[in-house]
Formats: C-alpha cells, structure tokens, sequence
C-alpha cells in the first residue's frame, strides 16, 4: 500500500426538497423531521416492509446508490418506525452554553467554537448554509472524545462467481492495522477532562494512532506505526508521524489532502469514520435536501453480514427514514488549478452524521458508499454511534466492494471509555 493509502486510512430519483427549512437545537425539534419533510414518502415506507431485490425499484428514489449494490447480492433493508435520535447530554449542554459565540470569518472558517454544534440552527436559504452544515457534520455529535479498535481494517470482498449471493473475503485487498486509537484534545463534551484536555498550548484537535500497520489480516508486517495530527488552525496541514521497522526511525511529514482520491478510496471509510476530512479544505455546495432511508442503529456489530450454512452472506439492517442534506464536496486547489473530483454526500439534517456519498471524476460516478452505525447510550443520557459497518463499492469492480470492520474475524471496540490517554501519542514511543 502506497503511503498516501495509509495515512488517508487513519483519518474516510431524488424527492428534493427547495423549501426553506430550518433545523432547530434538539429541545425544538420536530419528533419526526424525515416525516414532516416527506409526508408522501412516511407513507409509501410503512414499518415492517422488507426491501429486497424483488421490490427495490418500487422504493428506489429512497434508496442510497451502494445500498442498491448490496441489495443486488442478498442485502436487505427492514423498515423501523421514524424517530427522534437524542444528541448525548453532554453534547447538548455543549451547544446550548457556546453556540451563540460561534461565526464565520471572512474566509468561512469557524471562529469562537469551543464544544457542540456550532451552527444548531440552519437556514437553507443561507448562502452560508453550505458550509455550516459541513461544520456541523465534522463537529456534530457522533464525534467521540476517544475511540480505539483493534484490529481497524478496510476489507474486500466480492460475490462467488457461483453464487452470486454468497459473499467471499478478498484478503489480498485488506488493509488493516493493530490498533486504533483516536483522541479529541479540543471540542470534547462527553469525557472529562472537557472541552480541552489541559492547556492544549499546541493547539491539536485530535490525534490518531495504528500501532502496527498490517498489508493483511493475517498480520504480515508493513511500515509499522504512525500517528496522525490534525491542528485547531485551519491554515496548519495536518502532520503524519510514520515509524519503520526497519529503520526502527520515526519521522514526520506535513500531510494536506485536499480530496479523498483514488489512492485513499479503498480506506476512505475509516477516514470519514471520526478523523474526518479538513474543513478547511474543499468548497461546499448545498444541492437541496432528500428523504433518504438510513442505517442508524444496526442490529449487529460488525453489520451488515451473516454466516450461515451457505458461509458468508450479506443480512438484513435496520433503516428508518431520514431527511438528508444533499452537500457537495469539491478540494479547494490552488488559485489556477482545477479539478473535475467531487462527492456527493447525504448528511442527516438531526444529528449530523453522514448517510451515503457518491465519488465523481470527469468520466463519471467512480464509486458509492453507505456507512451503518450503531447508536448506544451515553452514561449521562442520550445516544452515541460507531460505525458498525458499510459499503463502499468502485464502479469499474464489478461486484468487489470494501466494509470498514472486519466481518471475517473478532475484534473490540470501545467509544468514549476515557481509556485512551495523552502518552499513546507520543512519536517517540512507537514501536
């Protein structure tokens, strides 16, 4: 894997709705937003329907592009009721005590934001809508405080050319590390010490960490650790500490990805899992918005597989109807460039998570995706989410696609467990 692939993998008929609409701080929010956005589409959905490939042209306009992929090859949607998903308390006290300080500045960068939603209310006809809705997905309230997997990979698998609705590893395209973990420093809500950790005088947002890079699950060795940095300032480039075990020598490299590339596709899941893309780094546009059927609170972990007497297949989720953002994404290039890259992204209008995306070039849709998260409860009351599982399907593989989590192996997971501490950090201590 080129390093390009390794540090973008630590951080990865539509119902248009043009009416004016505003999305209010939870205390004022409507208990059924996709509903009231989409009466029609409440309607035709009923709770218990069962999409399938028999019937998923029926219910296409709500559909994202990769879930259509995956239903093609055995994957089913089952329909839960719409309802209100509560932001955790700490994030809610967050927004309510700093919101009202938060701007833009003549830039479009974030100024005066401490923890929370920076934008709670949103006004489509904003023209600065856009981008305060993009801060409010990088910011929002699925953005754990600390979060460590082991093993993190990005896995391949294809459908058996036998039997098309059997699903078989690709193991030589997995990508995986020992163990992640991730740290906020800044905009913390839910774990003490909150909203900084200390004085934070170096001004990180975050830091993230694979202990032992693997080419494969079965744990051949590749270049060995690095930790991923990302600033407070948005003119600072993120930094890559990256160690060999070969040289047994750590450096460090400024890293400024300014688009989720071709290079990155295939880890760009983890990359928009919590270490987001920069702000700071592309240009937004809001399209409209949509009801989309989502994934937000998957039945297993990892989501989205099943094995059974026929071996691995692809299950059955949970999706509810959502109200969609439809934002597009284009890398902010030097004044002089251009570039034909873009993505499509759905951002839930509630809590702000991403709900399925569509990669362009100047040929085309290159590729789709859809994430599946699994909310759990926060100890102070209200809902935190990990990312359970997803899709991400290149259009020119046929049937290949990659999953986030591995569905083929064990692995553990903890979100907001205050295990993660400072010293993991530290270039000087990987190994």
């Amino acid at each position: 894997m080129r390093l390009i692939g390794r540090v973008a993998f630590l951080s990865i008929a539509a119902i248009l709705v043009t009416v004016r609409v505003e999305v209010r701080a939870q205390p004022g929010a409507p208990p059924s937003p996709a509903a009231s956005a989409s009466p029609e589409a409440a309607a035709e959905l009923k709770p218990g329907t069962i999409i399938g490939a028999d019937n998923i042209e029926q219910y296409a306009r709500y559909v994202p592009s990769a879930a259509k992929f995956a239903v093609e090859h055995g994957f089913r949607m089952r329909i839960i009721p719409e309802r209100r998903v509560e932001w955790s308390q700490g994030f809610q006290h967050a927004t309510e005590k700093y919101a009202a300080q938060v701007a833009l500045d003549n830039d479009d960068n974030v100024k005066n934001y401490v923890a929370g939603m920076p934008f709670p209310l949103i006004d489509s006809t904003d023209p600065k809508a856009a981008v305060k809705i993009a801060y409010n997905w990088h910011m929002g309230p699925f953005m754990p405080d600390d979060f460590s997997i082991a093993p993190w990979s990005s896995n391949g698998y294809a459908a058996d050319p036998a039997n098309a609705l059997k699903i078989v590893p690709n193991s030589d395209a997995d990508y995986g590390c020992e163990q992640f973990e991730f740290l906020r420093f800044a905009h913390r809500t839910d774990v003490d010490p909150r909203p900084t950790i200390g004085d934070n005088a170096m001004g990180v947002e975050w830091k993230a960490k694979c202990n032992r890079w693997a080419s494969d699950l079965s744990g051949t060795p590749s270049e060995g650790a690095g930790i991923w940095v990302r600033y407070l300032d948005a003119k600072h480039p993120d930094e890559f500490f990256s160690f060999s075990e070969t040289s047994r020598r750590a450096r460090r490299i400024a890293v400024n990805l300014d688009y989720p590339n071709e290079s990155c596709r295939g880890c760009h899941q983890p990359f928009w899992a919590y270490a987001l893309p920069k702000t700071e780094n592309y240009l937004y546009r809001l399209l409209g918005s949509r009801a989309l059927l989502g994934c937000l609170a998957t039945d297993e972990e990892p989501a989205g597989f099943k094995t059974g007497g026929e071996g691995l297949t692809l299950g059955a989720e949970p999706f509810e109807l959502r109200h969609a953002y439809i934002l597009e994404m284009r890398p902010r290039l030097a004044e002089g460039s251009s570039s034909s890259m873009r993505t499509i992204i759905y951002i839930d209008s509630e809590v702000y998570v991403w709900l399925a995306a569509e990669f362009y070039d100047a040929s085309g849709l290159t590729a789709t995706a859809m994430p599946l998260w699994r909310m759990r409860p926060s100890s102070e009351g209200g809902s935190l989410f990990d990312l359970a599982g997803s899709f991400y399907h290149p259009e020119n593989r046929g049937s290949f696609f990659r999953s986030v989590v591995p569905a083929h192996i064990e692995f553990k997971q903890a979100i907001n467990s205050g295990s993660v501490e400072e010293g993991a950090f530290n270039p000087q201590m990987m190994h």
